[in-house]
C-alpha cells in the first residue's frame, strides 16, 4: 500500500517560517502555507485538486493562541490528520491543556541558538516526521548507537524494581559530575517508570487501580511487564512496556497539563509519575496499544544542552 507523504506546514508569516526553515530543509512532500485572511480559501482548494495531507505541522506563533480554532478547521476537512507542533525556546511554552483539548499529540522544541543542539534537534525531528508519516513509534533503540547493548528484563515481582535500579546505576560507567549525575537522574527515572507499571497501569473494568502504591506484589502473567534500558558512553535510554495499556494519548496529555499547572504535584491529579519521568527525560515518548500495551520511555543526556528548568517536548502515540 502507497502511504501518503502529503505535509503540511502552516505559518504566521514569512518571519515566522524562516525561523522553521532549517528543521524543514530534508523532509520532502511539504506544502506551505501562510495563514491569514484566505486560509480556508486555502484549504478548500488543496481538498478540490484532491490533496489529502497525513501531517499537518502547527507554528507554535501561529498556534494555539493565534488561532485557537486551527486545529479544528484542519480535521473538518481532513478527519484523519496527524499534528506536530513546533515551537522555539525563544518563545512562551505551549498552554498543554489546549493541545489536550485539540488532541495534538506531538510537541518538538527547536532550540533558539544554533550548533550541536539545533543540529540534533534538526536529526530528531526528521525522524519524528518520518515516523508520523510511516504510522510508526518511538523505540527505545531510535536514542542511542546501533552497538550499544540493550539490556531487557522480565519483571515478575514488585521486589525486583531495587535491583533493576542498581543495574541501571551499574551499567553507567565513568566519573565526573555529569556521569554522577545521570547516575542519580537514571535512577529516578528508572524508579517512576516501574512504579508507573506496577501501580498505576493495573486498571479494573471501572478504572480503578487495582494495586496500592508500594504494596509488594507478583506479576500475573497476563500483564506482562518489560523493562530496557541502554548507555552508550554519553546517552541513557530507557523503557517499560505494560501489558494493559490502559492509557490514551488524550489522557496522558492531560495528565502533563494539569500535573505542570499543579506546582504542588499533589497525587491526586494523577498522571503524577508519568510527568515526572517527561520532565527529567531530554525526549520522551509513549506508545499506547488500547487493552493490549503501553510503552513509556525516552533518553537522557550526560552532558544534555538542554536547560534542566525548559519544559521538555513529547510524542504521544496510538498504534492499531
Amino acid at each position: 500500500m502507497q502511504i501518503n507523504r502529503t505535509i503540511l506546514t502552516l505559518f504566521k508569516d514569512s518571519a515566522d517560517e524562516a525561523l522553521c526553515a532549517p528543521l524543514l530543509t530534508a523532509i520532502p512532500g511539504i506544502i506551505r502555507i501562510m495563514v491569514g485572511d484566505n486560509l480556508a480559501i486555502s484549504l478548500e482548494n488543496l481538498k478540490k485538486i484532491g490533496i489529502e495531507p497525513c501531517l499537518a505541522i502547527l507554528s507554535r506563533r501561529l498556534y494555539p493562541e493565534e488561532k485557537p480554532d486551527l486545529v479544528t478547521i484542519l480535521k473538518k476537512l481532513f478527519p484523519s490528520l496527524e499534528f506536530l507542533l513546533l515551537s522555539s525556546t525563544a518563545d512562551p511554552f505551549p498552554p498543554l491543556l489546549s493541545l489536550a483539548r485539540d488532541g495534538v499529540r506531538h510537541l518538538v522544541i527547536n532550540p533558539a541558538a544554533q550548533g550541536e543542539e539545533e543540529g540534533e534537534t534538526k536529526g530528531r525531528f526528521t525522524a519524528a516526521v518520518k515516523k508520523l508519516v510511516e504510522g510508526s513509534s518511538w523505540k527505545m533503540a531510535d536514542y542511542v548507537r546501533a552497538d550499544a547493548y540493550i539490556h531487557e528484563f522480565a519483571v515478575s515481582s514488585s521486589a525486583q524494581k531495587e535491583e533493576l535500579i542498581a543495574k541501571v546505576e551499574a551499567v553507567i560507567r565513568g566519573d565526573g559530575a555529569d556521569i554522577d549525575l545521570l547516575r542519580q537522574r537514571g535512577a529516578l527515572l528508572a524508579d517512576e517508570m516501574l512504579e508507573n507499571a506496577l501501580y498505576g497501569a493495573p486498571r479494573g473494568e471501572d478504572g480503578g487501580k487495582l494495586y496500592r502504591k508500594g504494596e509488594e506484589r507478583a506479576i500475573q502473567q497476563q500483564e506482562k511487564i518489560v523493562f530496557r534500558f541502554a548507555f552508550d558512553g554519553e546517552t541513557l535510554a530507557m523503557e517499560v512496556a505494560d501489558g494493559w495499556g490502559s492509557l490514551s494519548p488524550d489522557m496522558v496529555i492531560e495528565y502533563l497539563a494539569k500535573n505542570q499547572a499543579n506546582k504542588a504535584l499533589s497525587d491526586e491529579t494523577g498522571g503524577r509519575g508519568l510527568f515526572i519521568i517527561w520532565r527529567f527525560l531530554d525526549y520522551f515518548h509513549v506508545s499506547i496499544s488500547p487493552g493490549r500495551q503501553t510503552v513509556v520511555g525516552g533518553h537522557l543526556k550526560a552532558s544534555s544542552p538542554l536547560d534542566p528548568e525548559a519544559l521538555r517536548g513529547f510524542h504521544i502515540s496510538a498504534l492499531c
